[in-house]
């Protein structure tokens, strides 16, 4: 599955085509864009948060492509537009092309690339998880890209530094001669489980409660 860069080239658009400020929408494209947007809603592949499994998303990230829930729309907006552009897809206006980029992405999707490796020991967080379990899990997900298919060259990587990424060789160009090596896959791998652990340490502790004092020795 290709990062959302590379989608949205492939629909013939591009970042500026998803500015949101200035934008002018007439009253006929906003009510045939909500009408393209209630259909993705009902399709299977959106019927939950993207992050979190929550039934019912009414938020979406529209550079991302994805639905989600009010709280995980909350993490969302604190990343930066940057990162991910929300809005409500029933109180905000929408262009067309933006229902269709919508349309053709889609939660399932969005989730093959930025869940495409995730460890073993990885659970997601679901709408009964900490809130600070919760958004661990989107930064890594979206701002680090920790689990992101490993075939895609983060996007702010261009020319002779992307290529060094994904050869494992000194980065180079951009970054100036020798700054880094890319990380290795072993390298990796141990990241993303030292992630996993931290993450499902906090879920466990929610799930579990308070905890209980200790009982009082028998004399």
């Amino acid at each position: 599955m290709s990062s959302p860069g590379d989608a949205i080239k492939a629909m013939g658009l591009s970042e500026n085509d998803f500015n949101m400020s200035g934008s002018q929408i007439t009253p006929l494209e906003r009510d045939k864009a909500k009408k393209i947007l209630d259909a993705c809603i009902k399709h299977p592949d959106n019927r939950h948060c993207v992050d979190c499994n929550t039934l019912g998303p009414r938020w979406a990230s529209m550079n991302l492509g994805i639905f989600m829930c009010l709280n995980c729309s909350g993490i969302h907006r604190r990343m930066g537009t940057h990162i991910s552009k929300v809005k409500s897809t029933n109180l905000d206006m929408w262009k067309v092309k933006w229902a269709d980029w919508m349309k053709g992405r889609g939660n399932i999707n969005s989730n093959l690339y930025f869940e495409g490796n995730t460890p073993r020991s990885w659970k997601k967080p679901d709408e009964n998880s900490s809130a600070q379990a919760l958004e661990d899990h989107i930064r890594a997900k979206y701002e680090r890209k920790e689990w992101a298919q490993a075939s895609s060259a983060p996007a702010a990587l261009a020319g002779p530094a992307a290529a060094a990424v994904a050869s494992g060789a000194p980065a180079v160009g951009s970054f100036g001669a020798g700054f880094a090596k890319a990380m290795s896959k072993k390298d990796q791998e141990g990241e993303d489980f030292k992630m996993a652990q931290k993450l499902q340490a906090q879920l466990n502790v929610a799930d579990a409660g308070p905890a209980r004092p200790a009982p009082a020795p028998v004399p």
